[in-house]
């Protein structure tokens, strides 16, 4: 996992990441802390791009698709940063995603594998939950039990798939198209790796969740997110621009603009912070998001149970309260909580930090954004959560007038034995 942090005014932008990156493998997870996040988009104009999450995209390291745009990009420039995310992925597709049809068909059927089998593994966990006895069932009884369970809870992630927004490029994907790129795997896997399960049923509905996942911006499969931070050519304040990307389907990348951030006359001071931002946003808004959530529905429960207790005391000798009782709606009563507990947050927490970032120096940009990364760190360190987020930060800030200047870099050699590099940097 990382921490990755943006915080803009009309001065410039300061951008710091941590170098943690975490690998699994069969002999289990491993954090390195080595990785980098940050790079220049373009060794000439003030434009940068910072990844989260996956190093890679399907197979190939993010850092090696970068550093090949940016010298493709030489010293061209774009008057919008939009620009720049429209043409680096432009590129991704010119270049055949820096991968194979062979690659992208493995990738796609691992993702049929394992999402089927993440099924067969929910559906034996809802028996368990639903404390069905399963030890006197013949094998036919549990499998015929596990098939209803599938067949549930295919038909609810179906449902939410549809009611997810939809990929821009993906909108016109027919149904009879999707057929004739997946229908074949679809069938190997069943065939081949879940023959107990292989009903027109559920094959049926299971098709229909992949076609609804290919289209929709849930990703189950590895995905990156993408930061663009920098200026265009004809804006004097910086953009942020946050996309995130998973795979390749039929000949098209899976991805979307997550957000975009401007500054402006009626904006100027913002904080983006992406992946993992729990203790970013504790410092912000005054309270932990867990905490937040808990707080909701801690009060939900106590009221519906109050509710509860005073309508069971008052049925007998208040019947007619008792009723009226009943017919508090306690959902509006904590809608109504929350959205002063969010005034109250808004008030004296966000509002007093956002404005103080509109006014903050170069300087002070920077030192937030590494401060910010390293009280994640830190907060890491000393719990018993892994230690997801570590090793050094690094931080960069970006203005107009300077263009991208490094504040703090970790790198795997000394320049000092390495002239050839600084000679050749900014050869076109």
């Amino acid at each position: 996992m990382t921490a990755v942090i943006g915080i803009l005014n009309k001065n410039a932008i300061a951008i710091a990441a941590d170098s943690a990156v975490t690998v699994s493998s069969s002999n289990g997870r491993k954090i390195y802390n080595t990785a980098n996040k940050i790079f220049t988009l373009s060794k000439f104009h003030p434009v940068s791009i910072i990844i989260y999450n996956s190093a890679n995209f399907i197979t190939t390291p993010w850092e090696i698709i970068i550093k090949i745009y940016r010298d493709e990009l030489n010293d061209k420039s774009f008057p919008k940063l939009k620009n720049y995310s429209e043409d680096f992925f432009a590129f991704l597709k010119r270049k055949k995603f820096f991968t194979t049809p062979e690659t992208n068909s493995h990738y796609f059927k691992s993702f049929l594998y394992h999402s089927f089998d993440n099924l067969t593994k929910l559906s034996v966990e809802k028996a368990i939950e639903d404390k069905i006895d399963l030890i006197p069932l013949s094998e036919d009884e549990r499998l015929t039990i596990y098939k209803g369970n599938a067949l549930d809870i295919l038909n609810y992630q179906t449902l939410r798939a549809k009611e997810e927004d939809k990929l821009e490029d993906f909108k016109k994907l027919t149904k009879k198209k999707f057929n004739e790129l997946t229908k074949k795997d679809i069938d190997d896997i069943f065939t081949e790796e879940f023959p107990d399960f292989n009903t027109v049923q559920i094959k049926k509905i299971f098709m229909e969740f992949v076609f609804q996942y290919i289209k929709s911006k849930t990703f189950f499969n590895s995905w990156t997110g993408l930061v663009f931070a920098g200026y265009g050519e004809t804006e004097i304040y910086p953009v942020a621009i946050s996309t995130k990307i998973s795979d390749v389907f039929d000949d098209k990348i899976r991805f979307y603009t997550d957000s975009i951030e401007e500054i402006d006359d009626g904006n100027d001071g913002s904080i983006m912070p992406f992946a993992q931002r729990d203790v970013i946003d504790t410092l912000i808004s005054g309270i932990s998001p867990e905490i937040n959530d808990t707080l909701f529905s801690t009060f939900n429960k106590f009221l519906n149970g109050y509710n509860e207790h005073l309508i069971n005391l008052l049925k007998e000798s208040q019947p007619k309260l008792a009723k009226k009782l009943e017919k508090i709606d306690i959902n509006d009563i904590c809608n109504q909580f929350i959205q002063e507990v969010e005034e109250v947050k808004l008030v004296k927490h966000i509002r007093p930090t956002v404005n103080t970032v509109s006014i903050l120096s170069k300087e002070d940009l920077s030192e937030m954004a590494e401060s910010l990364i390293y009280l994640t760190y830190l907060k890491r360190r000393i719990s018993s959560d892994e230690e997801s987020v570590g090793g050094p930060v690094d931080v960069a800030l970006i203005s107009k007038g300077d263009g991208f200047i490094w504040i703090k870099r970790k790198h795997y050699f000394e320049e000092k034995y390495n002239p050839h590099f600084i000679n050749n940097y900014y050869k076109k």
